[in-house]
């Protein structure tokens, strides 16, 4: 194979460049003069930009400079008969022309990726969660509760009495069943959060007063049940480990450097705001109903709180609703108490 090709040449270190006719000879080298200079290199040294539509192509030669040339099928047709590496990409080209593959390949990223977010991510943070130290649980439940207490949370109004009296009724109900697990009851009066209980990576389960005036007791060991769950279960660092390996896989894919610093800054404050996975509302409520039917409570209380706790939010359960209440990150409320009742 010997022929010949235009292209402009950049010599190595000069912003200046050349009109010149490049000879490929059947030994496979490359030779040309230019700025009244000749110029040879073996064709299996110069490294060859991938073809991008009908952009020119770069061919660099190694301490030399950089010739540009147009002529795309001479090049590809150079890297084919001299077993160039650079022939190992001569497939994007066709690709670029293929909208089907295109697509399909489209399609094979979105279901990978949905299948990562949605199984993937739960499943290594299932495996992982355990392996985590208890200082970390306790550090991120410490640092959420100071979060919110900065901004959503104040002191309880109930009295002393009474936290005594729900804390002893949870005790004597669950104290057994819970060898082994560290979990301490706190109440906070919130106007933001209203008639709510969450529980916090260091088994800290806490209950607004909203909540506490609209229950009764049964109801409350009920929803005590439902986020000791959560505890049991880890959901807590389950969650932020699924939130930052989300975050670090976007900074794979974008390059982001920031987002690295966002996972520690906001670690706190986005934990402060978990909203637990489908998956894990519903272990939470077996997990529920398993502790109440050891307690000898009757797990109707559950339904029943859930749906006080609706009510009190104002949320309308019917027509668009439901569409919302799919797309969120909870179970509907209806399935879940008809599971109850």
């Amino acid at each position: 194979m010997t022929q010949t090709f235009s292209a402009h040449f950049y010599p190595e270190g000069f912003a200046d460049s050349q009109t010149v006719t490049v000879l490929l000879d059947a030994s496979g080298w490359l030779s040309f003069q230019a700025f009244h200079k000749k110029y040879r290199c073996p064709f299996n040294r110069v490294t060859v930009s991938d073809r991008l539509g009908r952009s020119p192509r770069f061919l660099t030669l190694p301490e030399l400079g950089r010739l540009e040339t147009r002529d795309n099928d001479f090049v590809d047709s150079a890297l084919r008969h001299f077993g160039h590496k650079g022939e190992r990409t001569l497939w994007l080209p066709k690709l670029e022309r293929a909208p089907l593959w295109i697509l399909g390949l489209l399609i094979v990223v979105v279901v990978t990726g949905w299948a990562t977010y949605r199984h993937g991510i739960p499943a290594m943070a299932r495996v992982t969660a355990p392996l985590v130290p208890d200082k970390v649980r306790e550090l991120a439940g410490h640092e959420a509760l100071g979060w919110m207490e900065r901004g959503w949370l104040t002191p309880t109004t109930l009295s002393e009495q009474r936290q005594q009296e729900l804390r002893g009724a949870f005790e004597s109900h669950f104290g057994d069943p819970l060898t082994g697990l560290t979990v301490r009851v706190l109440f906070y009066n919130s106007e933001v959060f209203g008639a709510n209980a969450f529980a916090l990576p260091d088994g800290t389960l806490v209950f607004t007063d909203q909540f506490v005036e609209l229950v009764d007791e049964a109801e409350f060991l009920a929803v005590a049940a439902h986020e000791v769950g959560h505890v049991r279960h880890d959901h807590g660092i389950r969650g932020i480990i699924s939130s930052s390996a989300l975050v670090a896989a976007t900074l794979l894919i974008t390059g982001d450097s920031e987002a690295l610093s966002e996972i520690i800054v906001t670690a706190p404050y986005a934990l402060a705001q978990l909203s637990y996975s489908r998956d894990m509302e519903r272990e939470a409520d077996t997990a529920a109903m398993e502790l109440m039917q050891a307690a000898g409570l009757d797990r109707r209380a559950f339904a029943s709180a859930l749906q006080k706790m609706v009510d009190s939010h104002g949320a309308n359960e019917g027509g668009s609703r439901a569409w919302e209440e799919y797309l969120s990150s909870h179970p509907a409320t209806d399935e879940r108490i008809k599971r109850f009742e």
